[in-house]
């Protein structure tokens, strides 16, 4: 995200941001931000069940236009509800994927996913979204308590998702001190890997988040 304007930063918490970004994109364009499912794969392997993908339910928050969901469906994971704000950003991705037909896609705030019942899914990935929602021009050493508080909604819905035992997998360029008063919440356990990028100048994280 080095690239983005300053001005730019504290959009990447709207809506509107990103239905303009989409409406700039054709119904065939993807775009992952950081860290591909090649580079993942070992990291879910590990988390998920994949004995038991095929029956597994998982949320996709914040998709955006990303691969990773298809990715992870031909990997074995069928059962995907991908969710964004973006009405532009799930209309493309549906088409695009209209054929593989066990993945949804639903307009809607990981904030607010009252359209879920609780205790639905298995597994949530996050890879940028909480991200997103943190963003700000300001020092990453004092986030606003309106924006902490809305992160923490979004922690607050997941869990209320999620079946017992159930997990959420956060992927991120944040580092565990800046991350883990967001993530750290009374309703599961917090575990952070370092994903390393032998190509890159800094280190991605695993976050393991245990209902």
């Amino acid at each position: 995200m080095a690239d983005l304007k300053l001005s730019e930063v504290d959009q990447l918490q709207t809506k509107e941001y990103w239905d303009n970004r989409y409406q700039k994109d054709d119904d065939a364009t993807t775009f992952d931000w950081f860290k591909t499912f090649a580079d993942l794969e070992a990291f879910f392997r590990k988390h998920i069940l994949w004995d038991q993908c095929a029956n597994l339910k998982v949320v996709m928050l914040g998709c955006g236009n990303s691969t990773l969901s298809k990715d992870l469906y031909d990997a074995g994971l069928r059962h995907i509800a991908n969710v964004d704000f973006s009405e532009t950003c799930i209309e493309q991705m549906a088409t695009l994927h209209r054929n593989e037909t066990e993945m949804t896609w639903d307009v809607m705030d990981v904030r607010d996913m009252s359209a879920f019942k609780d205790g639905i899914f298995d597994v949530a990935i996050d890879k940028g979204t909480l991200d997103a929602l943190l963003s700000y021009t300001g020092s990453v050493w004092d986030i606003p308590d309106s924006i902490k508080s809305s992160a923490w909604k979004y922690m607050d819905e997941t869990n209320r998702i999620l079946r017992p035992n159930g997990r959420m997998l956060y992927i991120s360029y944040r580092q565990p001190h800046f991350a883990r008063p967001i993530v750290e919440r009374p309703y599961w356990t917090v575990q952070v890997e370092t994903l390393s990028d032998p190509g890159g100048s800094f280190d991605y994280f695993g976050y393991v988040l245990q209902k």
